[in-house]
């Protein structure tokens, strides 16, 4: 159920959220294969992709997430925090990932090959937020470079936060290519917005976690309806923080 907490409403259902992106004609192309976790669903997916992630349906901050690798005919990896996994079957792999799951609802999701910069792999964060008078801004993007080794980018799962042109710069985009990335996620950022806008108007915070893939395409990954406030504090420039900070309250999220 939608809840509403500090001026803006909040959803945690990831599935609710993807069906959302899914309805918009503008925004399904973004959107990585998704699927709630059955036994058929794991057979399709792992069949059509050497990579899938494995979500929990409602959660923040990375946790409970883990990664599948196909390794061979009806052969797989998981990988989930530090502990690794090997099933011999789908079969298999479906007890294994009922062991992770305890009962809880969980997501398959395509997995996107990230691109990388400096060796570790990142993503991208659009945050949108509302001004006065119920104007969507995209207030901030920031990238999330993930620690070696981890299935997730999150800060809170050792990742580090790092400026849009300074990743990208380091992963040998050039200034012209940068702009275009930053230009792609802020119209990616509005985009989302409007169509979060025609659930609920009271919607007035977006984190929307974007993939950069090797390919150079762009994927929306999820969209948080209550992103993340301290963790730009580690940030050298706090003029992020700041931005959120000033945007955050006009709607009742910071004072």
């Amino acid at each position: 159920m939608p809840r509403r907490g500090s001026g803006s409403l909040s959803v945690k259902n990831k599935w609710t959220k993807t069906k959302w992106l899914l309805s918009d004609s503008g925004l399904r192309r973004f959107v990585p294969e998704t699927k709630p976790f059955t036994r058929n669903s794991l057979n399709g997916m792992t069949a059509r992709y050497k990579m899938v992630y494995f979500k929990p349906t409602t959660g923040t901050g990375g946790g409970g997430i883990a990664r599948i690798d196909r390794t061979g005919a009806g052969k797989f990896r998981v990988k989930k925090d530090a502990r690794t996994f090997e099933a011999s079957s789908t079969a298999s792999l479906f007890g294994l990932l009922q062991k992770i799951a305890r009962g809880r609802s969980y997501l398959l999701q395509k997995g996107i090959y990230l691109q990388s910069s400096g060796g570790r792999p990142f993503d991208l964060r659009m945050t949108m937020q509302k001004a006065e008078g119920g104007r969507w801004v995209p207030s901030t993007m920031f990238v999330k470079l993930g620690k070696r080794n981890k299935v997730v980018t999150n800060y809170h799962q050792g990742g580090k936060l790092e400026l849009v042109g300074q990743t990208l710069s380091r992963a040998g985009y050039s200034p012209a290519q940068i702009e275009h990335y930053k230009r792609r996620l802020k119209e990616l950022g509005m985009q989302t917005a409007r169509c979060f806008d025609r659930r609920s108007p009271r919607f007035r915070e977006l984190g929307l976690d974007v993939a950069l893939d090797r390919n150079g395409r762009l994927w929306i990954l999820e969209v948080n309806t209550r992103p993340n406030f301290s963790a730009l504090k580690s940030l050298a420039d706090k003029s992020l923080y700041r931005t959120m900070v000033r945007y955050g309250k006009m709607y009742g999220r910071t004072r």
